[in-house]
């Protein structure tokens, strides 16, 4: 992986909104054990749409990164042929 390579956070409806903002934190800010990236997507498929703009926007109020794109698309599924709504938001880190 090169650092200009956005890592991407799939977000799903099965875990609470807290958890892939903590994700989201996490990259932005860098740990103790990994360093901050500088670009992030949030994307998410179906029922999880609101979730990752849930993410994405409490990523920017919180003055972690700023949203440089958002692209929807509606991908058709391999098993059942039909498309999904899908949603991608790119957060780039704002430096402090």
């Amino acid at each position: 992986m090169t650092a200009t390579e956005p890592i991407e956070i799939k977000v799903t409806s099965k875990r609470g909104i807290g958890f892939f903002i903590r994700v989201g934190k996490n990259f932005l800010e860098g740990t103790e054990k990994n360093e901050a990236v500088d670009n992030i997507i949030v994307s998410g498929l179906g029922t999880a749409i609101n979730c990752a703009v849930a993410v994405a926007t409490v990523l920017e109020q919180d003055k972690l990164g700023k949203i440089t794109m958002i692209e929807t698309n509606y991908p058709s599924m391999e098993n059942s042929g039909r498309g999904v709504p899908q949603i991608r938001i790119a957060v780039e880190r704002v430096s402090k």
